[in-house]
């Protein structure tokens, strides 16, 4: 690849944060550029973006008219093209802040547990500058991270990154919606900390353009007796990549994953996780479910390590996936590493297509075949998207759903 993608970055920001910039660059700049894991990528391709001639994306010049609030999430930061361009008042104890607000320990902090890859330094090396967002209260209202990645006559890469830290006994419910238009790669890498006691409910709905590509490296460190619970919708984007990385840091953790994936067309869709218990009595539940149409690919890789001290583990962990079509494909991949003896430990998937008996008898009963279709697949997203608090993103997601059951094979979400 080399540095050309990396013309035109902001030179703004302190000395420290260009330097710890500038480290990446190095890496970026390799000939055999980009140097992952081959392993965790089995099954998802490397998408045929790295050929694509992108150029650093710019926050100017964009219309903040066109990006629709949700009416349920008044409080809201919004990002273009990995720049805060806007946001509204905040929550109380909610603070708002820069690479200048993060502790020297939390700057070297940054990028810990995450893969280690031409991906991850790519992000490092282009990122415009860091969010932070500081908890330190209770804050009764959400709030709405608005991700909006924007391409001209041209190509663009977007690369936000975010540091969401919550004080201990802080709680706080944070919604992310990734959208954007034209031709896209949006490279984005989050990373939470939880404090002792702390609760987050955190959900992602990626919505992006069919023509872009969307690849989201999550981070989440927990204290003891934190409460994770990360919630996922993905309709958009042709290539898609979400990889929460969870580390379990204390004693009495809980953390939950619940995701869904809509993939139609010739979209692909991947998840991969991974969480890791590292200590004593902790609870980890993970439910992903994928719905995959026409000529559309589904991937699930999701790794549940348990180090030798982490005794009396409780983890649970299943993959369903539900096939509308001959052409549709689905690589699903539970994984357990157990090295600790006395746990509760449990994973699995299923693969099904639609049940002709089930079809039957609701066309029996005088439903049309297309609504028959579509109540069924309602009928294994709907454990899922009833837990979406929030009417507006429900009633879209409901949407994205009917209209991959119903569209044509070369259409797709959203």
């Amino acid at each position: 690849m080399g540095t050309e993608w990396l013309t035109g970055r902001s030179t703004l920001g302190s000395g420290e944060f260009l330097a710890w910039r500038e480290r990446a660059v190095a890496q970026v700049a390799q000939p055999n550029w980009p140097v992952f894991d081959r392993e965790a990528w089995r099954g998802t391709a490397v998408p045929s973006v790295l050929a694509t001639p992108f150029r650093l994306a710019q926050g100017d010049g964009v219309d903040l008219s066109k990006i629709e609030p949700v009416p349920e999430l008044p409080c809201h930061i919004t990002l273009v093209n990995g720049r805060v361009r806007d946001h509204g008042e905040l929550p109380p104890g909610v603070i708002l802040g820069d690479w200048q607000d993060l502790s020297p320990a939390e700057r070297e902090h940054l990028g810990r547990g995450l893969p280690a890859d031409g991906f991850t330094a790519l992000n490092q090396a282009a990122v415009p500058g860091i969010t932070v967002v500081r908890v330190m209260g209770n804050p009764i209202s959400p709030l709405h991270l608005i991700h909006q990645s924007q391409a001209g006559e041209a190509p663009v890469l977007a690369c936000p990154r975010w540091v969401v830290i919550l004080a201990p006994g802080a709680s706080l419910t944070l919604v992310e919606e990734y959208v954007s238009t034209g031709t896209c790669w949006t490279n984005g890498v989050v990373e939470i900390h939880l404090g002792q006691g702390s609760q987050l409910q955190h959900y992602i709905v990626q919505r992006e353009s069919l023509q872009s590509v969307h690849l989201l490296r999550l981070g989440v460190e927990q204290a003891q007796d934190s409460h994770y619970t990360l919630r996922t919708v993905s309709a958009g984007a042709r290539w898609s990549r979400c990889e929460p990385v969870i580390c379990q840091a204390g004693t009495g953790t809980f953390t939950q994953l619940r995701g869904l994936s809509l993939v139609g067309g010739r979209q692909h869709s991947d998840m991969h996780s991974v969480i890791t218990h590292d200590h004593p009595q902790g609870t980890s539940r993970q439910v992903h479910k994928c719905v995959v149409a026409h000529q559309g690919q589904a991937v699930f890789h999701g790794l549940v390590r348990v180090a030798p001290v982490a005794q009396l583990t409780d983890a649970g962990q299943l993959n369903q996936n539900l096939l509308l079509s001959k052409q549709a494909k689905v690589d699903t991949r539970p994984q357990l590493a157990i090295q600790a003896d006395n746990v509760k430990c449990t994973h699995g998937a299923t693969v099904s297509d639609l049940d002709p008996a089930t079809l039957f008898y609701l066309q029996s009963r005088g439903i049309d075949p297309s609504a028959a279709r579509s109540l069924v697949v309602a009928g294994f997203a709907e454990e899922l998207l009833r837990e979406i608090p929030f009417p507006t993103l429900r009633q879209c997601c409901h949407l994205w759903m009917q209209k991959l059951t119903q569209s044509q094979p070369t259409e797709a979400t959203p």
